[in-house]
């Protein structure tokens, strides 16, 4: 059982409004289809180069809600996910996600995200205390430098 805290830590006090490294993500034409199937979209400009540019789209469109997949390098020693506190929290959840398309998204497309830890609160639910951390993720296409995206994550500790 984790003992329960009075307040918020300093260490977690002082991680709020901190961001992490970047991440670099890809969006490949496989990746669209893929999600789109995935998902059950059948707009034709998900699937279908010409068709999407029939609609006047540059190449094949990203569905709303896929911003690529992370660009993984083995020989990068920094970034990945780095600690911002000790939590005495052990056990955690997805608390859901949402995402604000702001330009679209094509194949092609090479995206950079920060994720900023925005809010952190704690809180009591049925198994005890929680601390619900609050994420905003900006995602900026590299080409013309335009956020294309922002999302908001609720993790739930407990």
């Amino acid at each position: 059982m984790v003992t329960e805290l009075a307040d918020l830590t300093a260490d977690m006090k002082a991680a709020i409004g901190q961001s992490g490294p970047t991440t670099t993500y890809e969006v490949t034409t496989l990746g669209i289809r893929t999600f789109a199937r995935a998902v059950g979209y059948r707009n034709p400009i998900y699937f279908n180069e010409d068709e999407a540019k029939k609609k006047g789209h540059r190449a094949l469109v990203a569905p709303p809600g896929y911003l690529g997949m992370p660009v993984f390098d083995p020989n990068r020693q920094e970034g990945g996910r780095r600690a911002d506190f000790e939590s005495p929290f052990k056990r955690n959840l997805n608390g859901g996600t949402e995402v604000e398309p702001l330009e679209t998204v094509y194949a092609g497309d090479v995206l950079e995200s920060v994720t900023t830890l925005a809010k952190l609160e704690l809180t009591k639910g049925r198994l005890g205390q929680m601390l619900i951390r609050t994420s905003e993720t900006v995602y900026t296409r590299q080409s013309d430098d335009k956020v294309v995206a922002k999302t908001r994550g609720t993790g739930i500790s407990y």
